[in-house]
């Protein structure tokens, strides 16, 4: 649930977008098995992971599979990834799990899905919850040729292998379904990731609570789980919990308080967050009025996108208020702030307002340049 401190268009800010997988990230916590003292040393590059030492009374397997850990760590990823399919093929699946990670990221050669692909389904024969989940994020790419199916059945069975970020997903995979029932279960898996430290599931689980969804609305329990997600650094959590402060939902009505987790979004690059923070600022709640540094929020906002911050910044842009009055540059953050981050129109009476107030001001050849340069300062 998105709100706004100032009556104008709220911004279009998709649950999904926080649910975002790094694709960067490559060998999940959980499958490295090397002592400390050995990862250091392979970090460190104090040995060759083809010649080095193992322990004794290993399979050749197992070897195989030590030797691809001490490689990847040591990013040797031609012998990490040679090492890790050896030991794949050999039924190690945790070995599996990497070799689709490789494959997947092109580390140690060719980029290949359908290759990830088969390594993920080798290790989910064995239920493997990091292959489970990661079968699921190439099922949601779409790609036919991968024959995966739809990627809830994944994220279900990698959810009930414990894998916790396959709990959110299989949360807003239950949350998007049109059966009712779903919304119960969704509300439950979100829970469920929250209370076992996920930052994501937290903001989700608030999201809900906040919402309605999936049961009766909670506003109290969705301001505590928004605020349990910032503490977990995540800002969206601290952007939703300081507008509850704002408007008094879920507990008291706290200005100083909204001031301070929205202060904490904002200084987190979140761009709603910052455009409220310096509306906080502008209007003095929750403290001192300061329109200078109020101006350098509505800036950061507007830089970032959010339609709210851009209508916020060519308002006291064309006053002058807080920054040197520029009627032209006000002009083009007030036609930015015509479509929200994902294109579409906004509607808000103050912009349409202002904006014909600027039309009235400038000439008609600064306006059309203006349109074609688009927004910046």
């Amino acid at each position: 649930m998105i709100r706004s401190v100032l009556t104008a268009a709220c911004l279009a800010v998709l649950s999904a977008a926080h649910a975002q997988e790094d694709p960067d990230a490559t060998f999940p916590d959980e499958l490295i098995l090397l002592p400390e003292d050995v990862q250091r040393e392979a970090q460190a590059g104090d040995f060759n992971a083809e010649t080095a030492e193992v322990p004794t009374g290993m399979t050749a397997a197992q070897e195989a599979w030590y030797r691809a850990q001490m490689a990847f760590v040591g990013e040797d990823w031609y012998l990490a990834r040679r090492y890790a399919e050896t030991a794949a093929v050999s039924g190690i699946p945790d070995a599996a799990a990497l070799a689709g990670l490789m494959a997947r990221d092109g580390r140690g050669g060719e980029a290949d899905m359908a290759a990830a692909a088969g390594w993920f389904r080798r290790a989910a024969e064995q239920d493997h919850p990091v292959a489970l989940y990661q079968l699921g994020l190439l099922a949601r790419l779409g790609d036919d040729s991968l024959d995966l199916g739809e990627p809830r059945r994944w994220f279900e069975r990698a959810a009930r292998a414990g894998h916790i970020d396959a709990m959110v997903a299989y949360a807003l995979a239950l949350k998007a379904s049109s059966v009712p029932q779903d919304g119960q279960s969704a509300r439950r898996w979100a829970e469920r990731a929250a209370q076992q430290g996920s930052a994501e599931g937290m903001y989700q689980l608030a999201q809900m609570l906040d919402a309605g969804d999936g049961g009766e609305r909670d506003a109290e329990g969705a301001r505590i789980w928004y605020e349990r997600a910032a503490d977990a650094n995540l800002a969206e959590g601290a952007f939703q919990a300081g507008m509850m402060w704002a408007d008094g939902e879920g507990g008291e009505q706290d200005d100083a308080e909204a001031r301070r987790w929205l202060r904490i979004a904002a200084e987190s690059n979140y761009p709603p967050a910052q455009g409220q923070y310096g509306l906080m600022l502008y209007q003095g709640r929750g403290g001192e009025a300061d329109a200078e540094l109020a101006a350098h929020w509505f800036g950061q906002g507007a830089r970032g996108g959010d339609a709210e911050s851009q209508f916020l910044y060519a308002f006291v842009l064309a006053q002058g208020d807080g920054v040197e009055q520029d009627l032209e540059a006000a002009y083009r953050w007030v036609v930015a702030a015509g479509a929200d981050a994902l294109g579409a129109p906004v509607h808000n009476r103050d912009r349409d307002r202002l904006q014909a107030a600027l039309e009235r001001a400038l000439p008609l050849e600064v306006q059309a340049r203006v349109r074609e340069a688009g927004a910046g300062d």
